[in-house]
């Protein structure tokens, strides 16, 4: 699998302060409002957005900077929040996204095998399942892939200080590129609070990849 040609220009996302209530109207039944996060090394960036692709995944590997429209800016040094009514992020700098709703075609799901993956990126440790072709080892699938890698039933959780400071759930999308770590580990190990930032090599235990149980260094573009 080869990564698409990114598309010139910035991908605009209109985000919401709060969801509607939980009776919509049939208007928007086929886009949903979903609780949307974006984290970078030092920010955590938050609304809520309607999804208008098949895959928020396919809308961030097709372009190189996203516009966020009416967007929650957190501090994560000392949490103080801002309003902004327009971000430009740069994909480079993105680390992970949160998002709910959709999980796209189940066909393109078709002979696929889930693995459980742990990730460390930077202050951040994430967890959920790869969704790898068979007849590829998971580790081979992630360097195979787009810049930018779904895990579903994922967690993503920010440390500082050694502390587990923020936990959230649901898909995590995250940026293979700037990923310090990827392990291949057991079930066990996305439990909550049995891995522990940073990762260290081997201590979790590898799965049943036949892998190197630790990836570090990735490519940085």
């Amino acid at each position: 699998m080869t990564s698409p040609a990114p598309t010139s220009g910035p991908a605009t996302l209109i985000l919401e302060r709060l969801p509607d209530a939980p009776h919509e109207p049939d208007s928007v039944a086929d886009a949903p409002l979903v609780g949307f996060d974006a984290f970078l090394p030092d920010q955590r960036l938050s609304g809520w957005m309607r999804l208008t692709a098949d895959r928020l995944t396919d809308l961030l590997n097709a372009h190189t900077e996203l516009a966020l429209v009416n967007v929650t800016l957190e501090r994560l040094s000392d949490r103080r929040l801002e309003w902004h009514d327009r971000l430009l992020v740069d994909r480079r700098r993105l680390i992970a996204v949160r998002a709910g709703g959709p999980r796209g075609d189940p066909a393109l799901r078709q002979h696929l095998r889930l693995h459980p993956v742990v990730v460390q990126s930077g202050p951040y440790l994430i967890g959920g399942y790869l969704h790898a072709r068979r007849d590829l080892a998971p580790l081979d699938e992630i360097e195979a892939r787009p810049v930018m890698i779904p895990l579903s039933t994922g967690w993503l959780e920010y440390w500082a200080d050694g502390r587990r400071r923020d936990y959230c759930v649901g898909t995590i999308i995250f940026n293979r590129t700037l990923a310090d770590a990827i392990e291949i580990v057991p079930e066990d190990a996305l439990e909550f609070g049995a891995t522990e930032h940073p990762i260290r090599a081997g201590a979790t235990g590898a799965g049943d990849s036949g892998q190197s149980a630790s990836v570090t260094g990735h490519d940085r573009r």
